[in-house]
């Protein structure tokens, strides 16, 4: 009795000598998951927690420093490592971020954590914030732009379709193990689901990537031959598979390591002049890159005229640098545009006339820049793009 009576008191002592001396022992013993309140910013709860606000960002992958009332954060204490900044680590990201989201409303056309989601809102507003450069689609939208994978992994997306007709039905943000984030199918709510679930069993699933394997986002410092001797594959490849200019590198430029492009939507197809080709493998590699209204260096930041001149004069092409409106004036219009050539939109933002430009890839995609999302890939069967078509220009005529 005696020795269990010591032994409760040494327990209790050594519980009171942590909660004193390190507070932030039990906190972590006791609330792993931290549901933030209103007000509460992301210093107050790395404090409380005694971790970096760096450290907590990191492990919920938070993209900046909006927090919202309801989010669920996961507090981990031991020191976080950056591991190498590869398509792997950006979908952990993004499956953390999805998670923090849970018990969300659910609310039909919605995309913001203010307002509610719906699924397809759910996918545009994480994947949007981790800085993946994508449209405002439906869970079919996005079904048809992403990109085929038969090993899906953290921030991948997961389609339910119906089997007979293979129409898209929902979607989620796949975690690993079968799970994934979805707002609402059968719920009123943001929760993480089972593929496995009875619910699901009548579907077909698929799974689409928007962060593929195989890319390289070039670091401050970086040389070609130190990524040719990471990746084992040589410069010269390298470059050519980038179309990169004198072997120039870009920080935050996306390099395709390997043999399949990223977004294969002009092969096999015509071009639209002879270096067609490399001034799209080249833009591909500023995906992401930002949007500075009258500028031309993706340093600086590029409008979307601005793009299209730097890709092409550093592809060393004799290009006018010129307005959307003035390249539309230059250029024949076509019907039947090939890989390369330019297509013009009218009335975007608060301006009128043609406002915007972006270089046809194939099968109904272009690559331009917006002020939101910078340089990326849209379709033309969007419902914003479609309304503000104008038609597409030979681009050949642009090169003097």
């Amino acid at each position: 009795m005696l020795k269990q009576t010591v032994s409760s008191g040494v327990l209790i002592g050594v519980m009171l000598v942590g909660f004193i001396f390190f507070p932030g022992l039990m906190v972590e013993a006791a609330d792993r998951v931290h549901t933030v309140s209103s007000n509460e910013t992301v210093d107050s709860v790395a404090r409380a927690y005694h971790i970096s606000a760096e450290q907590l960002m990191a492990t919920n992958g938070l993209p900046d420093n909006k927090l919202y009332a309801g989010q669920k954060l996961t507090i981990i204490r031991t020191a976080y490592t950056p591991a190498a900044y590869q398509w792997s680590e950006r979908g952990k990201r993004i499956a953390n971020y999805a998670k923090t989201f849970l018990g969300f409303k659910k609310v039909a056309g919605e995309e913001t954590p203010v307002k509610g989601f719906d699924s397809s809102g759910l996918i545009h507003w994480v994947l949007s914030a981790q800085k993946v450069p994508i449209d405002r689609l439906t869970v079919d939208g996005f079904y048809k732009q992403g990109m085929d994978t038969s090993t899906p992994k953290a921030g991948d997306l997961i389609f339910f379709l119906e089997k007979e007709s293979l129409k898209v039905v929902t979607a989620g943000i796949y975690l690993g193990k079968n799970q994934f984030v979805q707002s609402g199918y059968g719920a009123e709510t943001v929760q993480v689901r089972s593929s496995t679930e009875n619910y699901f069993a009548k579907y077909k699933l698929a799974y689409k990537t928007y962060t593929p394997k195989g890319e390289h986002i070039v670091q401050s410092g970086e040389t070609l031959k130190g990524i040719s001797d990471n990746y084992g594959v040589s410069v010269n490849t390298i470059n050519k598979r980038n179309a990169l200019p004198a072997g120039e590198l870009i920080k935050g430029q996306y390099l395709q390591i390997y043999s399949n492009p990223l977004f294969p939507f002009y092969v096999n197809r015509e071009g639209a002049y002879d270096k067609a080709e490399k001034v799209i493998k080249y833009a591909y590699t500023l995906r992401g890159f930002t949007y500075a209204f009258g500028e031309n260096d993706p340093r600086i930041g590029m409008d979307c005229s601005g793009f299209i001149y730097w890709v092409m004069k550093e592809q060393g092409l004799s290009v006018k640098r010129g307005s959307a409106e003035e390249y539309f004036s230059l250029l024949p219009k076509i019907d039947n545009p090939k890989t390369g050539d330019l297509v013009f939109f009218r009335d975007t933002g608060a301006r009128l006339g043609v406002t915007h430009v972006g270089i046809y890839l194939g099968a109904g995609r272009f690559l331009h820049t917006t002020e939101n999302a910078g340089v990326h890939i849209s379709n033309l069967s969007s419902g914003y793009f479609a309304g503000k078509f104008e038609s597409f220009g030979q681009a050949e005529n642009l090169i003097y």
